[in-house]
């Protein structure tokens, strides 16, 4: 219960975002104008543990967050993609908060849907939503180390009719060796 280690990590829980995704334009919000920040995870499903002791969660539910109240809303092409704007949004958070307003905030709801590594030991260390692992309703984020030395990490969409996806780190593992870029230089596969 008083562990140094204890924390809560909430949908208000500052985080970094990194790799290929962060400072994109679709990223930039009235929050955080460069997209390199995001606010809050929620709703994560299966989790991975790496070979350096962090852990992988996966924001998986994003389309029942974000929502309006605009008559006639249309969802940009990127949120319709997602489901988001769909009347039957389940928890109407835009109501308590304006974040979550597809109108008023159109980009928010870009900063949600990746892998977010956790370090339990350094609860300093902001979380980090790793964009090289691809956006989509991520179900889990398998993580083993090939036989080069390379990371692998396996991911399934909790989406009915998507992806299977296997990112491929460009650098190997080493276990006296950095990991910062493990997670954020690498191929994304997918298949059908």
């Amino acid at each position: 219960k008083n562990s140094e280690y204890n924390r809560r990590i909430t949908a208000n829980t500052p985080m970094d975002i990194t790799g290929p995704g962060a400072g994109h334009p679709l990223l930039q919000t009235v929050n955080d104008p460069v997209g390199r920040t995001s606010i809050g995870t929620w709703t994560n499903c299966g989790s991975g543990k790496t070979p350096w002791e962090t852990f992988l969660t996966c924001e998986e539910g994003l389309p029942y967050f974000f929502a309006t109240d605009r008559e006639g809303f249309e969802p940009l092409p990127v949120q319709r993609r997602y489901d988001l704007g769909n009347p039957k949004n389940k928890y109407r958070w835009h109501k308590v908060d304006e974040r979550f307003d597809l109108c008023k905030h159109p980009n928010e709801s870009n900063r949600y849907g990746y892998v977010v590594e956790i370090d339990p030991l350094k609860p300093n260390v902001r979380p980090k939503k790793r964009t090289a692992l691809g956006r989509f309703r991520h179900e889990n984020a398998e993580v083993v180390t090939g036989n080069s030395g390379q990371i692998v990490v396996y991911m399934g969409d909790d989406a009915q009719g998507e992806f299977i996806y296997k990112y491929v780190s460009s650098a190997s593992y080493s276990p006296s060796g950095s990991t910062e870029n493990l997670l954020e230089e690498g191929t994304l596969f997918v298949a059908k």
